[in-house]
């Protein structure tokens, strides 16, 4: 099977330093799905990196160069999968979306950071789904699904388990898009999955073998399709 796993960047550090531990669950678990013969790509968002940056910047720092410096930090989450999984990986995260066909070309894992400022690594998850053909997208977040509205701020949020590209794209429709601020997914990277029909599925990522849950078929976490 060919999919692409989108890793929330909230998830990647603990106590203001990288997850090894969980870093390494991760590729392990990749590295076994790939000697089983899927075909994956794996994109990894900013997290904390990101933020510290982009809150030490200068305040008046235009928008679109703290987003730039929030790109450069997702490269640099990126690299950490890459130093693990260097034997069947592309050598580095792309830097535009040619060079990213190049990679998928090469046969081997694409890993990838953002691409470009005011692009999401939502949005990069789904532009790799189309360049490698996958139909499948794999959101691994800090929470078992998407709820109705923000559980932090409501007690009554409910999970939804299955749901439409438009009810997604009314859930997100609030969602900010200022500099590092993508929090679960945006409208851009929404419109590309409707447009390319492919299946994503919200999954909490701090168990890596929801990913082989997904892919063996069984119900986990809030999966987003085309309406029947």
């Amino acid at each position: 099977m060919k999919f692409v796993v989108k890793y929330g960047g909230s998830l990647l550090f603990e106590n203001g330093a990288p997850n090894v531990a969980l870093i390494e669950k991760v590729c392990d678990t990749l590295r076994e799905l790939y000697e089983k013969g899927h075909k994956i790509g794996l994109v990894v968002g900013g997290g904390f990196t990101a933020r510290s940056y982009i809150s030490a910047l200068n305040p008046f720092f235009p928008e679109s160069r703290k987003d730039h410096v929030a790109v450069l930090a997702t490269r640099l989450n990126a690299m950490l999968f890459i130093s693990r999984l260097s034997d069947i990986c592309c050598p580095l995260p792309p830097c535009s979306f040619e060079e990213m066909m190049g990679y998928v070309n090469s046969g081997r894992m694409v890993i990838s950071g953002g691409m470009q400022p005011g692009q999401s690594t939502n949005a990069v998850a789904t532009l790799l789904c189309e360049a490698m053909e996958a139909k499948e997208l794999i959101n691994a977040t800090n929470v078992d699904y998407v709820y109705d509205k923000d559980p932090k701020r409501h007690d009554d949020a409910k999970p939804i388990g299955e749901m439409d590209y438009e009810r997604l794209k009314e859930i997100i429709s609030g969602i900010g898009s200022s500099a590092g601020g993508y929090d679960m997914f945006d409208m851009v990277a929404a419109k590309n999955i409707e447009r390319s029909r492919i299946t994503l599925h919200f999954i909490n990522g701090r168990d890596p073998k929801n990913i082989c849950k997904i892919l063996d078929g069984v119900s986990v976490g809030t999966t987003v399709k085309g309406a029947q």
